[in-house]
């Protein structure tokens, strides 16, 4: 799998390219958003981070998360749920769980193109999908996968000082 700077890294930029080119109002996408999609970019590694690898890559792995968090967006939604903290920030609480099912699913798909495959129809199927194109490059993995990482990284600095002016925050 991808690690996990792999996963905040990707969530966040796409989250940000996001909030640049279909919101142009950064008060209706303010950039806590940002940082909700990071921690929406590790959600299905929770398991492995409670020390329970014998369950890595099962439920939080399928397509039935991002699902149960796109359900719960949209009855927030419908009902009109408000959490008064939530909107002092300028939050909405639908909107964040759709971050949550966007960055799940995009950590999902993730993992199944880059390594082993995730098992998309958990608990229904054990069956594996996934392209494993990291075993397409001649590096180690390792390094690989380290230079993706690289990559992103830059990219993002990238991003941030040249697009964003981040030296108009100093």
């Amino acid at each position: 799998m991808p690690y996990t700077t792999t996963h905040v890294l990707v969530s966040i930029i796409l989250i940000e390219l996001f909030r640049e080119y279909f919101f142009k109002n950064n008060k209706k996408f303010p950039r806590y958003y940002i940082l909700i999609a990071a921690i929406a970019g590790i959600i299905p590694d929770l398991e492995y981070i409670f020390q329970l690898p014998e369950i890595h890559r099962g439920f939080l792995h399928s397509l039935f998360a991002p699902l149960i968090f796109l359900l719960i967006g949209l009855f927030i939604l419908k009902f009109d749920i408000k959490n008064n903290w939530i909107r002092k920030r300028h939050l909405k609480l639908s909107f964040i769980f759709f971050i949550f099912a966007a960055g799940s699913l995009l950590h999902i798909f993730l993992d199944a193109i880059i390594r082993d495959g995730s098992s998309l129809f958990y608990p229904f199927s054990d069956s594996v999908f996934g392209l494993n194109l990291i075993s397409y490059i001649p590096l180690s993995q390792s390094i690989s996968l380290i230079f993706i990482d690289t990559l992103l990284l830059f990219f993002w600095i990238f991003w941030m000082e040249f697009k964003l002016k981040i030296n108009d925050y100093f």
